[in-house]
């Protein structure tokens, strides 16, 4: 934002856990934003997908689609695309869920907008502008309105993460951030895939210091078979990014044994122009204490929030109006390239992201992460936390809101314990669970229940450990899941769960065999 009339001096470090609220450390003369703290925990045989779009235009349906223009020097208007007398502002997004999607676990809405007045103009003076604002500005600011597909309008109230207008440092363009958790109303809907339609978010029109800037981002987590568990979290807050770098911690989880780690991440943020760069989002690398730039086709390292809205390295254009520069608004969710695992690495349980900037400065409000995680880490989760049902019909997910850490204590803190395996039985849970789990369609290989001890994404990998396993005496073989391509090396196969699950715990007694678990394959 070039035309800012107040200068920001905040010290800003935040360091984001699941075990606690983080506190956001700030320079004692100023109070900027609120702390990020986790929303939910979900570990999941599932996904996530990301939809929004902004509220601010030039034009109130045709898309913005010049890149090099700021926010700064557009007289913004509403969108509103429904031509409906009861609404000022609205756009349009479309969701679409795999044709395997099995249920929504959670969906959480979220609106943010710059709001100092209703409509703002600008003079210029020698080499700058004076702004000001005509209007007085709402109370209200968590009460819009949304339509799922091929429904009508509902009225939704949410709660205020955070109200810039009541901070003097922030008075000045005054943005705010709300959420409401949707999750009943996109399960009782009967058309969950589709458009979504946002409405009545309030925002200045005309001109603002900075620039002015509104969207609605909408995140949901849902069930889907998958051949590995996954560890998805959500975090909220609304933090000042300038040129002290801002660290989330993400801890809760213990990535996959064998093969490549697959990891994305969501993020939203407030005012990232696309015209002015010199903003980052990083990630940890695996051992390390050295921070990767992440870019793609869509995002670059020297220009991650630059004012669109992508999945991945495509911009999202399932939306109305689908402008490429949405003016101050960013929702980027990205897969992490993970080339040789050499950010997020096997058996890991913690990483960080960091985000910062040299010359725009923007809020970030909004983050999620999400990894693969390793299948016997996700069945004692099941066991630890959730009471399994026999009548489920799909995977069960596990939800730790404010969890404790899990697989992530410092070894420097304790001495380690001689390793210990205590048998769970054909009466646990997590024997009832595999019984129950839906099993994966492999082509070429019999229907059963397989008890892997290893799996290699190079074949010669995979016969040397195949060869050992014979000289001590193993039935062991090896198959190709032509899904990831990935060797898995299984010392049984059998067509009953019990046979299976009493050599699986008789393999996780000896330490060099404790990640063993069961494959269950074409049998549904």
């Amino acid at each position: 934002m070039k035309y800012l009339s107040v200068f920001f001096i905040a010290f800003l470090s935040i360091n984001i856990s699941v075990a606690q609220e983080v506190k956001v450390a700030i320079d004692s003369t100023l109070s900027d934003g609120v702390s990020f703290k986790p929303v939910n925990e979900f570990y999941i045989f599932g996904d996530a997908a990301v939809i929004g779009n902004n509220l601010l235009s030039e034009d109130s349906k045709k898309p913005y689609n010049n890149r090099q223009e700021d926010n700064d020097n557009i007289k913004m208007k509403y969108v509103d695309i429904d031509d409906n007398p009861e609404t000022f502002s609205s756009s349009q997004a479309k969701l679409t869920l795999p044709d395997d999607f099995k249920k929504i676990v959670y969906a959480g809405l979220y609106w943010t907008a710059t709001y100092a007045y209703e409509k703002g103009t600008r003079k210029a003076k020698k080499d700058n502008y004076i702004f000001r604002g005509n209007g007085e500005r709402s109370p209200v600011i968590n009460q819009i309105k949304i339509k799922l597909p091929n429904q009508d309008y509902q009225d939704i109230t949410g709660d205020i993460i955070y109200d810039g207008s009541t901070n003097v440092t922030h008075a000045i363009n005054s943005p705010y951030v709300c959420y409401a958790d949707v999750t009943k109303l996109l399960q009782n809907t009967e058309d969950k895939a589709g458009n979504y339609t946002v409405a009545n978010v309030k925002a200045t029109e005309g001109y603002l210091s900075g620039g002015s800037a509104a969207g609605w981002m909408l995140y949901v987590i849902y069930q889907s078979p998958t051949d590995n568990p996954k560890y998805i979290s959500t975090y909220n807050g609304f933090a000042l990014i300038n040129s002290r770098p801002v660290d989330i911690n993400f801890k809760n989880f213990k990535s996959i044994n064998q093969g490549k780690v697959n990891t994305s991440l969501v993020v939203s943020a407030l005012e990232g122009d696309n015209n002015l760069d010199l903003d980052e989002c990083a990630i940890l690398k695996a051992n390390s204490n050295q921070f990767q730039s992440l870019s793609n086709g869509a995002r670059y390292q020297q220009n991650f929030f630059n004012s669109t809205i992508t999945n991945n390295s495509m911009v999202n254009r399932d939306r109305y109006p689908n402008s490429e520069n949405t003016l101050g608004f960013d929702i980027a969710q990205l897969k992490i390239p993970n080339y040789n695992n050499t950010i997020i690495s096997n058996d890991i349980s913690e990483t960080t992201m960091r985000l910062k900037t040299k010359s725009d400065r923007f809020y970030l409000y909004f983050t999620a992460f999400q990894t693969e995680i390793a299948q016997t880490f996700f069945e004692d989760v099941v066991q630890e936390t959730t009471p399994v049902s026999k009548k489920a019909e799909v995977e069960p997910e596990v939800v730790r809101s404010n969890a404790s850490t899990i697989a992530s204590k410092d070894p420097k803190d304790t001495k380690r314990a001689p390793y210990v395996y205590y048998k769970k039985g054909l009466n646990s849970n997590a024997f009832r669970y595999l019984k129950r789990k839906k099993s994966t369609s492999v082509i070429g290989i019999e229907g059963g229940y397989y008890v892997i001890t290893n799996v290699f994404s190079e074949a010669q990998r995979a016969g040397k450990w195949t060869a050992s396993l014979i000289k001590k005496g193993f039935d062991a073989d090896v198959f190709v899941n032509p899904k990831n391509n990935w060797n898995y090396v299984y010392v049984l196969r059998s067509d009953t769960a019990e046979e299976a699950f009493k050599l699986m715990e008789e393999l996780r007694t000896n330490y060099r065999y404790r990640d063993a678990w069961i494959f269950k394959a074409n049998l549904d």
